[in-house]
């Protein structure tokens, strides 16, 4: 499971009045903070999207520091929001055109700890082409489609 070791450079108390010497290797695990009922509530386990929703449906960001898939502050990933934009633009595209489903529905899916997270086994999905209209000619701007 991927880890973020820092080294520290001289005594420090962290919160929780954790001691730590100079010299001393720290890490935390993205993955488990990410679970953390304290920092995302009691339902923190569960695969819930909306929760990264404000009220009226748009994306709320969460602080870096509580979110740490990209790191934060002066070191914080330069690549973010390219990476966001190439999620939204292949998930756009991949759910318009095809309907996906587990091939095995019973079976308990497992994560993989390794340098980045992995689906112990791999996930078989099957992929169906979704009933798309067929544009048939673009007037101004109106599209129309034919069933």
């Amino acid at each position: 499971m991927l880890k973020d070791p820092k080294i520290c450079f001289c005594d420090d108390t962290l919160p929780g009045r954790l001691d730590i010497k100079k010299g001393d290797m720290i890490c935390y695990l993205p993955y488990s903070m990410g679970r953390m009922k304290f920092l995302w509530g009691e339902d923190a386990e569960d695969f819930r999207p909306e929760r990264w929703l404000d009220e009226n449906g748009a994306f709320q960001a969460e602080n870096p520091f509580k979110f740490t898939a990209f790191q934060a502050g002066p070191r914080i990933c330069l690549g973010k929001d390219f990476a966001y934009l190439q999620m939204k633009i292949l998930s756009a595209v991949l759910l318009h055109f095809f309907r996906f489903e587990l091939k095995d529905e019973s079976r308990n899916v497992r994560y993989k700890s390794s340098i980045t997270l992995r689906i112990d086994g791999g996930l078989e999905l099957l992929a169906s082409h979704r009933q798309t209209p067929d544009i048939v000619y673009e007037e101004e701007e109106h599209l129309c489609f034919k069933n």
